[in-house]
C-alpha cells in the first residue's frame, strides 16, 4: 500500500490548470479609458488578441498565477460601435477564456419608436464558477431585413413596446412592458402571461445603444447566456402600431397572441 502511495504521487498528482477571470465582457463610452480584469489561475497564462483591432491595448500579455490586466481604448469620435475579443489561454490551451470588448455611446432613448431587427445571436453555457464553457459557443447572424427570420423588436416611449416573431407562413406579435435604469445599463424586460404569478421576465445588460443599433445581454436561462445585436430596419407608423396595440391581449404560456397572414 505505501508504495501505491509514493508511486501516486511521484506520477500523476500535479493538480488541474485553472483560470478564472472577473469578467469577460468589457463596455467602453467613447472617451479613451482603461479597465483591469483580475485573473485567478494556478498556472501560466497568455493573452491573443482575436483580430487585428488597433483601437485599444493589453498589457500584459502573459503572465504567472494570479495578476491584472489592463485593457484601455482609444477615443471613438464615430462612435457609432465596433467590438473585438481577445482570449486568455494556459499552456496547452486546455482552457480558454474569452473576453468580448465593446465600443460606442450609449443612449437608450435614441432606440424608442423605431423598429430593430437581429443582426447577430450568441449563445453559450457558463461553468460552476461562472466561466463562458468555449466549447458550448454558438454564434448566428441574421439579414435584419429579412423580416422572415429572427425576429424583431419595438420599444414605445410609454415603457411598452412589441416583438415580432415569424413562424412558418404567419407572423406572431408579443406585448411587454420594460424600465430602463441608466445608472446600471439595465434592461427589464416583462411580457404578460395568461398566470400572473409567473411572468416571463428577464433583465438585460446594455453594453451599447444608439439611434442605429442596441446590444444586450442576459441569462436567458440557468448558466445559458445570450448575447444580441438589434439593427434599426425602419418604423410603424401610428396608425398601424394603434391597430397592433389593440390587437395584442394577454399572452397564454407559449402561444402567439396575435397573428397577421
Amino acid at each position: 500500500m505505501a508504495l501505491l502511495v509514493v508511486a501516486a504521487m511521484t506520477t500523476g498528482c500535479k493538480p488541474k490548470d485553472s483560470v478564472l477571470v472577473s469578467s469577460q465582457d468589457l463596455w467602453f463610452n467613447l472617451e479613451a479609458s482603461s479597465q483591469t480584469i483580475e485573473v485567478t489561475a494556478n498556472c501560466e497564462w497568455t493573452v491573443t488578441q482575436n483580430d487585428d483591432a488597433d483601437w485599444y491595448t493589453i498589457t500584459p500579455m502573459d503572465g504567472k498565477k494570479d495578476g491584472i490586466i489592463t485593457v484601455t481604448v482609444e477615443a471613438y469620435p464615430e462612435g457609432d460601435y465596433r467590438g473585438s475579443s481577445f482570449v486568455i489561454t494556459s499552456p496547452g490551451g486546455h482552457i480558454r477564456r474569452t473576453v468580448f470588448v465593446s465600443q460606442n455611446k450609449l443612449d437608450f432613448d435614441g432606440i424608442k419608436n423605431k423598429v430593430f431587427g437581429v443582426t447577430e445571436l450568441e449563445h453559450w453555457n457558463t461553468d460552476y464558477f461562472g466561466q463562458i464553457i468555449e466549447d458550448s459557443y454558438r454564434h448566428y447572424t441574421f439579414n435584419p431585413y429579412d423580416t422572415t427570420t429572427g425576429y424583431q423588436m419595438f420599444f414605445k416611449d410609454d415603457g411598452t413596446g412589441l416583438q415580432r416573431d415569424r413562424h412558418g407562413d404567419h407572423e406572431v406579435w408579443y406585448a411587454f412592458i420594460y424600465e430602463y435604469d441608466p445608472i446600471n445599463s439595465n434592461l427589464h424586460i416583462e411580457f404578460e402571461t395568461a398566470d400572473e404569478a409567473a411572468p416571463e421576465s428577464y433583465d438585460a445588460q446594455v453594453l451599447c445603444a444608439s439611434d442605429s443599433l442596441y446590444r444586450i445581454f442576459h441569462e436567458y436561462k440557468t448558466n445559458f447566456w445570450e448575447r444580441a445585436d438589434h439593427r434599426k430596419i425602419g418604423t410603424i407608423n401610428p396608425g398601424d402600431l394603434d391597430k397592433l396595440t389593440r390587437g395584442v391581449t394577454i399572452r397564454k404560456k407559449d402561444e402567439g397572441i396575435y397573428h397577421t397572414h
